[in-house]
């Protein structure tokens, strides 16, 4: 006798479990139940069953409430499925947050004796720590998920929590991560002036295009188009397993994409074209005919990840600027063109985001400061003879 039920998730994703008797428990004269959940498909829940069954009946399941395994031991056995279903890079990032964030605190413990109760304090005390605190939630639930196809738990406590909220004091001030037009255009005129000039280029490009930091250590001069005006956007530079730098396919599929460009900013890039040339045969290295990197290191290699923030606090420090981080020249990049009236449709593919949903969000604080310029323009309206 089985039951199959369809059950839908906190996140409203819906999956299938099944409850099913399989048997007299030999030693005890119990009746063998058993439940799993986390299927995908009726069909896939119905076949976990049936090789239940035949385990069953070959004496091979074990009758005890569920193998003793640890956190730790149930995470070894996931990653390696994980490890071939994501990018490389993907898989890097992921598995650092669950070293650092997750097994420290759950680790060592016994997958069953993972409570309700630990995992909540869990999430009380990170919500006030870390802004993706409720990552930290997701990872501990996959692993929960993965637990429960395997027959090692039947619960996940994670559905069972109250997801804190993080609450903001009315004094806390908002950290802007972007930059007004009047402080682009100062750090970019003291970056020419006081910085190599591939990190000038590297900035200018960096605020004109709106593009992620990854996207441009990983352009090359083929798809720089000069005739056209644009840059084709096709990889982006990541980090893989033991920090190893490589190539990869863009975030999404519409990351995939030309971006054009300003002809000041063309021109600094056709002008270290040249001094690049030049500075590679001082070195004794000859440039690639194929796959030269617009922004290469001292050995025309992949610069590191880290390096473009280093050269920005070089820049802020010496010159009392604000501080923002890298990723706030694409803010400040999409806030400039919002500001001054570009279709959020227009922005929204420029960077390369999956909807103009994500735009909208991110920008909210674009639409505020239009807002207070409608009382404006309506009484300009008012004031117009017909």
């Amino acid at each position: 006798m089985a039951i199959f039920n369809q059950y839908e998730k906190s996140n409203g994703k819906k999956m299938w479990m099944f409850k099913s008797y399989l048997g007299i428990n030999p030693k005890t004269g119990k009746q063998v139940m058993t439940t799993r959940r986390g299927f995908k498909t009726k069909k896939e829940a119905q076949l976990a069953l049936s090789r239940l069954q035949v385990q069953y009946e070959k004496g091979e399941f074990n009758h005890t409430k569920k193998d003793s395994k640890t956190f730790q031991e149930v995470f070894n056995l996931w990653k390696e499925n994980y490890k071939h279903t994501v990018k490389e890079s993907t898989y890097v990032k992921a598995i650092n947050q669950y070293e650092v964030h997750i097994l420290p605190v759950f680790g060592k413990k016994k997958i069953n004796e993972i409570t309700v109760t630990k995992v909540q304090k869990f999430a009380n005390e990170n919500v006030n720590k870390f802004v993706k605190y409720r990552d930290f939630i997701t990872d501990i639930s996959r692993i929960f998920e993965f637990a429960i196809r395997l027959g090692f738990t039947d619960n996940n406590p994670t559905q069972r929590i109250t997801v804190p909220k993080r609450k903001e004091s009315v004094y806390e001030e908002k950290r802007l991560n972007y930059y007004t037009k009047e402080e682009l255009t100062q750090f970019l005129e003291y970056s020419k002036e006081q910085q190599p000039y591939y990190i000038y280029a590297f900035f200018q490009l960096l605020a004109a295009s709106g593009c992620r930091q990854g996207e441009l250590l990983g352009l090359e001069w083929d798809s720089v188009d000069f005739e056209n005006g644009c840059i084709h956007i096709v990889q982006t530079l990541a980090r893989g397993e033991n920090r190893r730098l490589y190539l990869e396919q863009p975030k999404t599929k519409h990351s995939k994409r030309d971006v054009s460009l300003d002809n000041e900013t063309l021109a600094v890039l056709k002008k270290w074209k040249m001094k690049q040339k030049e500075k590679l045969f001082q070195l004794g290295i000859k440039i690639k005919e194929k796959n030269q990197l617009v922004f290469s290191n001292m050995n025309n290699d992949f610069i590191q990840l880290s390096k473009p923030r280093t050269w920005m606090l070089q820049n802020v420090k010496k010159n009392n600027l604000r501080e923002i981080t890298i990723h706030g020249f694409r803010h400040t990049h999409a806030t400039l063109l919002l500001e001054s009236g570009l279709q959020p449709k227009t922005v929204s593919e420029r960077l390369g985001h999956t909807s103009t949903q994500i735009t909208n969000d991110l920008y909210g604080h674009v639409t505020k400061k239009m807002e207070k310029e409608v009382p404006k323009v309506f009484a300009s309206i008012m004031s117009n003879e017909n």
